[in-house]
């Protein structure tokens, strides 16, 4: 997979050994919840490079499920808690699964993007 410029979806990168830095829910009051999931990935295939940090952002998301043991998710951050993350697509919406060393993440909302962090 090759990196991710502003704005491509999720799958635009790989995420096996990234690091799961920070999730965010927000919008409920606004009637359009929205989940942001802050990652450090590789912005390519070579696992020597430096990670980058990725805000993926879904919106309008109607469900989300999570399960973590959050001592493995902190053991293993070093050397990347995130094992894969993959993509699945429903007529009107688009389904987020990550697999965590420690856990999994599954969000489904109207659309995700992922975007390089400017800070």
């Amino acid at each position: 997979m090759g990196s991710a410029e502003s704005g491509n979806g999720p799958d635009e990168i790989n995420w096996h050994d990234g690091v799961l830095v920070d999730l965010r829910f927000s919008g409920f009051e606004a009637n359009e919840p929205e989940f942001t999931l802050v990652v450090d990935l590789y912005p390519n295939d070579d696992s020597s490079a430096v990670r980058r940090r990725y805000h993926c952002v879904g919106t309008g998301v109607t469900r989300f499920i999570m399960s973590g043991d959050i001592a493995r998710l902190l053991k293993n951050r070093a050397s990347g808690n995130i094992d894969l993350l993959r993509m699945e697509f429903t007529a009107d919406t688009e389904i987020l699964v990550a697999c965590l060393f420690g856990g999994t993440l599954e969000v489904e909302a109207r659309s995700f993007r992922l975007m390089e962090s400017t800070t």
